[in-house]
Order: C-alpha cells, then sequence, then structure tokens
C-alpha cells in the first residue's frame, strides 16, 4: 500500500521537499477516492478482556465492503442490521470523507436522542484526530454539534430527532442512526425531502426493537425488499462480523438473565440484537401479535404442498388443492382480492365447515383480478359450487360481476334482504371476523396447509398507536388471515343437514306425547 512507502505520520517540518510532495500527491488521490482514503483511516476500539483495542485501522470486512459499494453508488438507502458490526464507524467515515473532499459538502446526523447524535459525530472526530497531518484541514473551534472545515465549507451536523429537528436544512445527505428509535421519524424524513428531492442522499441504518410493531423504519425496509419504493435495502446478520459463530451465539445468549428483559424473552432478545435471518429479525412478539404465536409456530409443522390435480383448465400453479372434494362434507369459500399485479395478495380459501380445514387455495399476486376470478370460478366447481362471500370492494366487485358472467349463483350476502352480494367490510365486520378468528386458531379450531399464507398470520397486531385496532404491521399483508377469517365467521350459514320448516315442539313416544321442554325438566 501506499501508506507502507512513505512516513504518513512523520512531522511536516521533518519531511523533505520530496516527502513533502509525495504527501501532496496522496492527499489529492485520497480527495478523489473514498477507498483511497480508507487506508490511513484509524478508529479507536474500547479494549476488553478479549482484545487490547485502543487505535486500530479500520478492517474493510466482507460485508463493509457492500456498504462502500452501497454510499458510493445509491441515494436511497436502508440497513436492517445486526449490533456492532460496524456500520457507525463505516457511515462516521463516509460523512468525513465528504466533507474534506468536496466543497459544500453538508452531512446531517440524526440519532434518537442528544446523546446519541453526540456520539455519533463524536466517532467523525475521533476518525479525523488520526488522520495524518496532510490530510486534516483547519476545523471549527470543537463544537458537540458539529464539525467544519470552513476552507471547504462542508460540515457535518448531529441533531436529536426531535418534531422540528432539520427544518429549514438542505443537505448532501441525511443520515438516521438507530432509524427504528426515533420518536419523530416520519416528521423527520419529510424534513430531510428537500434533500432527497433535490439529490442527496438518505441513509437508515437500524436494529429491530421487537416491541415496536410498526415503525417507518420496517415499513421503508419491507417495501424497499419488495420492490415497492426507491430505496436499496440490505440486512446484516450477526454472523457478518469474523468470529461470530455459533459457539459465540450460544455463550452470548446464555449470558442473558433468564427472566424476561423489558418483555423480551432471552430468545428474543437475541432475535432483536443479533438476528440470523431476515425474517428472524421481523418476527413479531407476543407482545403485540393478535395471535398465539406458539400455535402458529406448531401449525408450520402441518403445512404441506397440494396434491397434483390433473383437470382440464386448472392451473396448478395458481390452484392449490390439499385434500379433494368427498362427498358428504360441506364447504365455504371467500375471496380478498389484491390491488392489482404485483402488489397484494388475491386469496380464495376454500373451508371444510365441519373440520375448519382450508383444503383448496389461491394465494397469488402475479395475475389480474379478471384472471384471479376466472381461476377462483374453476377452484370452486371442484368443491361442487359452496357458498362463497367474495369481498366486495372495487376489485371485489369485478370478480363478482365476472363470476356472475361465468354462471356462478352460489354466492353469499352482506344483507339480509340478499341484495349486497359477497362480504362487507366495515368497523363491524372487521370486529365480527377477528373476534372469531383469533380464538378458533388459538385453539386450534382451524387447519391451514398453505405455509406462506400462515405466515401472514405471523404479520398480525394490536396497533396500539391506534388504541389496539387489529391490523397487518405496516408493509406487510393481511389477504390470507382475512380471507380465512370470512370462511370462520360465514361457516355457519352453510346449510349442512335437514333443515325444519317449522321447529319441533314435542316428542311422541306412542300414544303420549311430552313438550320437549317438560321432558328436560323430568331429566
Amino acid at each position: 500500500m501506499v501508506i507502507e512507502t512513505i512516513d504518513a505520520y512523520k512531522a511536516d517540518v521533518e519531511c523533505t521537499n520530496e516527502e513533502r510532495v509525495s504527501r501532496a500527491k496522496e492527499a489529492a488521490l485520497c480527495r478523489a477516492s473514498f477507498s483511497h482514503f480508507l487506508k490511513y483511516a484509524r478508529i479507536i476500539e474500547a479494549p476488553t478482556r478479549d482484545k487490547p483495542g485502543g487505535i486500530i485501522g479500520f478492517q474493510l470486512w466482507s460485508h463493509i465492503k457492500d456498504m462502500l459499494i452501497d454510499l458510493r453508488s445509491e441515494k436511497l438507502l436502508v440497513w436492517l442490521k445486526s449490533r456492532q458490526i460496524g456500520a457507525s464507524w463505516t457511515i462516521a467515515l463516509w460523512c468525513l470523507w465528504n466533507a474534506l473532499s468536496h466543497y459544500g459538502d453538508i452531512s446531517i446526523l440524526y440519532s434518537k436522542g442528544e446523546v446519541e447524535a453526540v456520539e455519533l459525530l463524536a466517532k467523525c472526530r475521533r476518525i479525523y484526530k488520526q488522520l495524518p497531518s496532510f490530510l486534516q484541514l483547519r476545523a471549527n473551534p470543537d463544537s458537540s454539534t458539529e464539525i467544519g472545515f470552513p476552507t471547504m465549507s462542508s460540515s457535518i451536523k448531529a441533531l436529536a430527532a426531535t418534531e422540528t429537528a432539520g427544518i429549514g436544512y438542505t443537505a448532501s445527505r441525511v443520515i438516521c442512526d438507530e432509524w427504528e428509535e426515533h420518536p419523530y421519524a416520519a416528521q423527520n424524513f419529510l424534513s430531510a425531502k428537500p434533500t432527497i428531492d433535490a439529490g442527496g442522499q438518505f441513509i437508515g441504518v437500524f436494529t429491530v426493537n421487537k416491541l415496536k410493531a410498526t415503525t417507518l423504519a420496517k415499513t421503508v425496509y419491507i417495501e424497499a425488499r419488495d420492490g415497492k419504493n426507491n430505496f436499496k435495502a440490505r440486512f446484516f446478520p450477526y454472523h457478518v462480523r469474523p468470529n461470530r459463530d455459533s459457539e459465540w451465539y450460544e455463550f452470548t445468549k446464555r449470558g442473558i438473565p433468564e427472566a424476561e428483559l423489558s418483555g423480551l424473552t432471552p430468545d428474543l432478545f437475541m432475535e432483536q440484537c443479533y438476528p440470523a435471518t431476515e425474517e428472524e429479525a421481523l418476527r413479531t412478539t407476543q407482545t403485540v401479535s393478535a395471535f398465539n404465536l406458539k400455535v402458529i409456530d406448531e401449525m408450520m409443522g402441518d403445512t404441506r404442498n397440494p396434491v397434483e390435480v390433473k383437470e382440464d383448465g386448472i392451473d396448478s400453479q395458481i390452484i392449490h388443492i390439499y385434500k379433494p372434494f368427498y362427498l358428504g362434507n360441506f364447504y365455504i369459500a371467500s375471496s380478498d382480492t389484491g390491488h392489482g399485479v404485483g402488489r397484494d395478495y388475491s386469496v380464495t380459501p376454500v373451508m371444510d365447515v365441519r373440520s375448519g380445514e382450508v383444503v383448496a387455495d389461491i394465494f397469488a399476486n402475479n395475475i389480474s383480478v379478471e384472471e384471479f376470478a376466472s381461476h377462483s370460478v374453476k377452484l370452486l366447481k371442484l368443491y361442487k359450487n359452496p357458498l362463497w362471500f367474495p369481498e366486495d370492494n372495487e376489485w371485489g366487485r369485478v370478480v363478482i360481476n365476472v363470476a356472475q358472467r361465468l354462471g356462478y349463483k352460489n354466492f353469499g350476502y352482506s344483507d339480509t334482504k340478499k341484495t349486497k352480494i359477497g362480504w362487507h367490510t366495515d368497523e363491524k365486520s372487521r370486529f365480527d371476523l377477528w373476534g372469531g378468528l383469533i380464538p378458533a386458531l388459538d385453539n386450534r379450531q382451524i387447519r391451514i396447509y398453505n405455509g406462506n399464507g400462515l405466515k401472514q398470520f405471523y404479520d398480525i397486531i394490536r396497533n396500539v398507536k391506534k388504541e389496539g385496532r387489529i391490523e397487518a404491521i405496516s408493509g406487510r399483508h393481511d389477504d390470507y388471515p382475512m380471507a380465512v377469517g370470512i370462511c370462520w365467521v360465514k361457516k355457519d350459514e352453510v346449510k349442512t343437514g335437514i333443515t325444519l320448516s317449522k321447529p319441533l315442539e314435542t316428542l311422541t313416544f306412542g300414544k303420549s306425547e311430552l313438550p320437549v321442554v317438560e321432558r328436560w325438566m323430568d331429566k
């Protein structure tokens, strides 16, 4: 490396003219190349029993190389990460290099509070003080909330994420560190919009908080992962840092008290701070979940692949059959129609009303509404056209119209006069649906074989921000639970036996005739 060919930390007064020329060239190379600048980067690591710590060279671990690629190529970034993987130091280096290398560059660092904001800025200052003198520029007098370089008209500012923080500022980049914990994340994001709209960079970095089911950080990350916004999402598990293996994980876990930690068990604490997978990181806790998560975990063990069905017009990639039609069984169906291809899921489950099994379904987000209606009609014909409750939202009405054109007749109704086909969702019907579905699932009265559909039950929460309203976590889906819930609450409308036109009032034994109530009382 170049740093090995010159004495970078030799005092300037001790340098020869040739050395000064070499240093000037190195300074120019560092201003032009972030990678070259990193060769001179030193960070301060706290000493522990296992390592001496102190001033050490910046380690280009494999995942940090990915971070550097993102920082140089992406304008909108959201990183979901394990703790202590070097993300804050990497961002501090990025902001410092830009301030030293680009005229007028401004970075704004948001943290959840003033103490955290000052500490993040302090990382920038520590790195700066360890740079060789030929890379240092005259800085403004020490301030706990700003580092400025007058010759470059550049600065790095640290702000606590208050409700009005950042209003009036425009910047080259905005960084939200531990974004999940920001109390006014939405307001701060709006304050950063002028920077974003002008082509500036926005970086959101966070470790999940298991007790906060719905946050802007999680929503942006999930939507970025699903291609629904312009952010680039990356997940960094605990083991991206060298020497973190399963043995390290178990040792760390054993050091956690057995008692719950602010509502978290040791397992959940590890999922929060040191997730191994994205799914583990984003999984909800029982504290906020509407359903019993242990029951869902057990049900996941009973999921299965659909059976192969060879019938004309049946596309097995869309129509899933888990148990075929049996004479003597009674079925009900519903539909929750998604809002367009590639967005929400369109779901049609078929439920056995006696066993509570979802014996067949459609679960797709890659077909049009008209195709969904057509496939649903084909599915229901396999089960002898059961009572069907399509949701009558804007797209659901299209499903109903298409189904009627295809000759389907056995619809359920949302009114007693039977003038309004399908299921109508409002606050009352939502209350009835979740009020029936939650205890039924928790008591294992319902069986679901579609693993991807069942996973959506993990994402249903009691949203404390909306007075406990039951809904999907922001950015996730409730299509499958809603459709199954409609089947469950409407299953009693399916006729499963002989219906008497007149109530039975007496029982006859030979010549005697006893009223039913009197006979019961005699017992």
